[in-house]
């Protein structure tokens, strides 16, 4: 194992766990708030008068330890939009310079889906479902 990337597999790795833990966190929460109101076209504009509160949504048994942290993550998601594509970009430069071609494709598209993400939360969609989500 080289140890010139070990940071960059890191990385990737604590990219996609943030990923789809935030994406649990807003659209998973967000899709079960819309099946228990009954209402599927709160999908495109969640709000709490259609949804009511997020935390009303969480199931009661043991898969609420599923969504509680990916809600944390999605409350800070320009934060950590911000530093995952600001580390990634650096590892990026890194692992091109090493020659590890692997790791930088899979930082490349691990820094290109939080790019993607931060773009989508920055949407007038994006802003609905954090302000819901922090409600």
């Amino acid at each position: 194992m080289d140890q010139r990337t070990a940071g960059g597999r890191v990385l990737v790795w604590t990219q996609w766990t943030l990923l789809i833990a935030c994406l649990s966190g807003s659209l998973g929460v967000l899709t079960l708030a819309a099946i228990r109101a009954g209402d599927l076209g709160a999908l495109l504009a969640p709000g709490l008068d259609r949804l009511g509160d997020p935390k009303d949504s969480l199931p009661d048994s043991f898969l609420a330890l599923f969504f509680v942290p990916g809600m944390f993550v999605s409350y800070f998601v320009y934060a950590f939009g911000f530093v995952t594509v600001f580390f990634g970009l650096g590892m990026l430069m890194h692992t091109w310079q090493v020659g590890d071609r692997a790791t930088f494709r899979r930082l490349l598209r691990s820094t290109a889906a939080w790019v993607v993400l931060t773009a989508a939360a920055l949407t007038p969609f994006g802003g609905a479902l954090h302000s819901w989500l922090l409600d």
